[in-house]
């Protein structure tokens, strides 16, 4: 389809989809999050978890309770995305993601502020990387993010049942990768904590 047709066909919907993105705004990506954050508590329930729920996914974290301090931890984990400030909606990082950045996935993040040689931790726990590479995690820059591949087919059928709990399945293998691999995030975590402490 040429961009003349494609901006005649949107001209004549655009009613439809004005409609169409309010209503992923307000009623689907509140749900899909939801599901998702529920099957990530249910696929982490035998492990040693803590949940803080958010409003949307940028403001629900988790992390092992081992790490908490005074309720909080730094590092901790986000099921989001690494950068989906292009997309309009939830809905689209789990379903047509542009990048394994804009998909949703395990994100692990700490304070920037906080360390300021970061990298050369990555450096002296190379092993620990590698380790957690080989599970599916990548790592780009200061990023490591485990982006989970969903299928679309089966969240849209998850949606027409009203039940998007099968849907979230690729969720329950993720978290399995997380698991495999937190003792290497462990060690990062307490080089990261122990250089903020000098």
């Amino acid at each position: 389809m040429s961009h003349g047709e494609l901006g005649a066909v949107i001209t004549r919907n655009v009613g439809d989809l004005e409609q169409a993105i309010a209503h992923v705004q307000e009623e689907m990506d509140p749900r899909i999050n939801s599901a998702a954050w529920e099957a990530l508590e249910r696929a982490l329930r035998d492990e040693d978890f803590h949940f803080d729920d958010g409003d949307d996914p940028d403001d629900a974290w988790f992390a092992p309770r081992s790490w908490l301090i005074e309720g909080d931890s730094d590092p901790w984990f986000e099921l989001s995305v690494r950068n989906g400030d292009d997309l309009e909606t939830w809905l689209a990082s789990y379903c047509t993601p542009r990048s394994e950045k804009e998909a949703i996935g395990i994100q692990w993040y700490y304070d920037n502020l906080y360390v300021r040689d970061y990298r050369a931790i990555l450096e002296e726990h190379a092993s620990d990387l590698k380790a957690i590479e080989l599970a599916g995690f990548r790592h780009d820059g200061n990023d490591i993010y485990l982006p989970i591949d969903f299928n679309q087919e089966a969240i849209a059928e998850g949606f027409a049942q009203g039940n998007l709990k099968d849907a979230m399945e690729p969720i329950s293998v993720a978290a399995k990768a997380l698991v495999e691999t937190l003792p290497h995030f462990q060690n990062l975590r307490e080089a990261i904590v122990a250089k903020a402490h000098r």
